[in-house]
């Protein structure tokens, strides 16, 4: 909940040009400020008693020039994964693209092994990062021959979106490390085995009950561990659908405006930041039920 109030907190910031929000914070950050006065009492110094001194006051206003271009130039952490992420890279794309597509080939080959049957749906979000990482690659190369009015929006949406992808990949492969832990188990065999141990632990007296005992509770875990995975891929799956819905509208939504955009924006950014879950978590909770 303090994450969620502090990012809120931010909410005013988010719907101003993000550009002028950098340079209101650089002018007033107290770095910029020292260096600011710093020039301005050199250039006092250099008329009143020391002409030299001016040599220093250009030094200094320099030095405040560089430091508020870096701020302003320097895009601001993304508040969806906390780091600042590049531009669009169609080739970094494109391999993380690859490396997916191999992850799920695996999965199906996995699940046919098993005789399990592949879900329309499976078969549909197979190619739904493949249809973001497109849309991103539209709004980055084609403004201008954008269906809808993309292009009367302003480039630093062209950040945001490389965010909402950057988010996407990392939700694709969350989804792709759940969806190879249910081919391996599920829920009914998960029962099964532990009616299995419990039935043991009754029946078992002397020192070996609590090894009997460890067991029931590593497969307790287990089950529990596949019910979360399987109410996060459901999350998961829902953060998918809503970012691929953000980058359709604001590539083919026909009445676009930058207050209407930058609303959108927060509001997947604050469910995104509500259900974020880290990738070690999945993984371990895939571990637990590979064990």
């Amino acid at each position: 909940m303090g994450t969620l109030g502090r990012y809120e907190g931010r909410q005013d910031e988010a719907m101003e040009n993000p550009v002028t929000t950098r340079v209101k914070r650089s002018v007033l950050h107290p770095k910029n400020i020292g260096l600011m006065l710093a020039a301005i009492g050199a250039t006092i110094l250099a008329v009143v008693t020391a002409p030299v001194a001016i040599f220093g006051a250009a030094g200094a206003f320099a030095a405040w020039l560089f430091s508020v271009f870096t701020d302003v130039t320097t895009p601001d952490q993304d508040t969806v994964k906390g780091d600042a992420r590049a531009g669009y890279s169609e080739r970094e794309r494109r391999q993380k693209l690859k490396e997916l597509d191999s992850q799920l080939e695996e999965t199906v080959k996995a699940a046919q092994l098993r005789r399990l049957k592949i879900s329309s749906d499976f078969l549909q979000r197979r190619t739904q990062l493949r249809r973001m990482v497109e849309l991103e690659r539209q709004i980055a190369t084609n403004l201008r021959q954008t269906e809808g009015t993309i292009s009367t929006l302003p480039a630093d949406i062209q950040d945001e979106v490389s965010q909402f992808v950057e988010r996407a990949i990392d939700l694709s492969f969350l989804r792709s490390a759940m969806l190879r832990a249910f081919v391996r188990t599920n829920e009914t065999v998960l029962q099964e085995e532990l009616r299995n141990i419990q039935g043991r632990y009754e029946r078992t007296t002397g020192p070996a009950k609590s090894d009997i005992e460890l067991l029931l509770h590593a497969k307790e875990e287990q089950l529990e561990a596949f019910r979360r995975l399987r109410n996060d891929l459901v999350g998961t799956e829902a953060q998918l659908d809503a970012i691929e819905a953000f980058l359709n509208t604001i590539t083919y939504g026909q009445s676009l405006t930058v207050g209407s955009v930058r609303q959108q924006m927060i509001r997947l950014k604050t469910k995104i930041e509500a259900r974020r879950q880290s990738a070690e978590e999945v993984q371990r909770l895939v571990n637990g039920l590979e064990r």
